[in-house]
């Protein structure tokens, strides 16, 4: 059974200074510039992992400063290659339908 998280409600949120390298993570790719950011680790540590919700996040990308609403639908869970804030990604799973 795949593990799920559902968000809920709208928030400003803040994108993660840092990643560990070889770490999932849960973020979303900017609709400016298409880097990944993350939000929060992804508490699987595997990216397997549904992601839903009717939330909406208003966030700032830390690699071009563009800020956006995002739905929850639009999360993904990805590996970061790199400490950057917005980083390269060794894989990225896309969101799964949660049947939530």
């Amino acid at each position: 059974m795949t593990p799920e998280l559902e968000f809920k409600g709208d928030f400003d949120a803040s994108a993660k200074s840092m990643l560990v390298p070889g770490a999932w993570f849960i973020g979303f790719a900017c609709v400016a510039c298409r880097d990944k950011f993350a939000l929060l680790d992804d508490p699987t540590g595997s990216g397997n992992i549904r992601l839903g919700g009717n939330a909406t996040l208003r966030v700032t990308c830390p690699h071009c400063g563009d800020t956006r609403t995002y739905a929850a639908g639009q999360m993904l869970a990805f590996q970061a290659a790199t400490g950057r804030s917005s980083a390269k990604t060794l894989g990225k799973r896309e969101p799964q339908p949660s049947g939530l």
